[in-house]
Formats: structure tokens, sequence, C-alpha cells
């Protein structure tokens, strides 16, 4: 049985990290990110898309790997990954962070709370805070 690539633990600019400059990341990102949220009472269906690591291009040395980020926030709430939970080709482990990991948003709508905050503070650096 072949196993979903994925990553092992969040990148070091992944934008589920707490201390992830999200200024990076396009409105484009925030979208994709959108399209492929679920939260409890509220799952993401089977057709909505899986999160690749942003650092995995087509065409690049690294292979797609599911984020490891969005994995342990959004993985239990999308039926795709419960699917792959329930068939073993994806490990218990990649949907449950580290503790060894970095503080990971809680949810897409605090992350992109930060990213307005953090946008705010690059308008205004004296008034953001």
């Amino acid at each position: 049985m072949s196993s979903e690539p994925h990553r092992a633990q969040p990148c070091r600019q992944c934008p589920w990290r707490q201390d992830a400059d999200l200024t990076a990341f396009s409105e484009a990102d925030m979208i994709k990110l959108a399209n492929a949220n679920g939260s409890p009472g509220a799952e993401a269906a089977t057709t909505a898309p899986a999160m690749s690591c942003h650092l995995d291009q087509p065409d690049t040395t690294h292979p797609m790997r599911l984020c490891a980020g969005w994995l342990a926030v959004v993985g239990r709430h999308h039926l795709s990954i419960r699917m792959a939970l329930l068939a073993g080709t994806l490990p218990p482990t990649a949907v449950t962070a580290d503790a060894d990991w970095p503080a990971l948003h809680p949810s897409l709508d605090d992350l992109v709370a930060e990213l307005a905050r953090q946008q705010a503070q690059r308008r205004h650096p004296r008034a953001a805070g």
C-alpha cells in the first residue's frame, strides 16, 4: 500500500506557524487555504483540494508533499484526509503536531487575522503592535 507524501513537520516559513511572516503569502495563497479549509462541523468535502507545502512546486527537486501545518490544523476536518487515514495511506501522526513543533495557528480564521495584523503593522509600524 502506498503512502501519501507529506512533510513530517512544518517548514521554516509554513503559513500555519505563528512565527511566520504571512505578508510573504499572496491573496491567491489565502484563497487556496480557504478552498482547502475544514473545521469541526464544517468539514471540507472530498472534492476540496488538499494543501501541499508551498515549497513543493511542480518541476522542482522536491516531490509534492502535503503541508504538515495544514494537516495538523485542518487534516482531521478534511474528508479526503480522513479517508487516507482510514485506508492507512496516511499515518495518524500526520494530523498531530509534535510537542517540539513551533506553535501553529489553531484555525484559518486565526491565521487570516494575524495576516491582517502583520499587514497593518507594515503599513503603520508605529501604530500597530
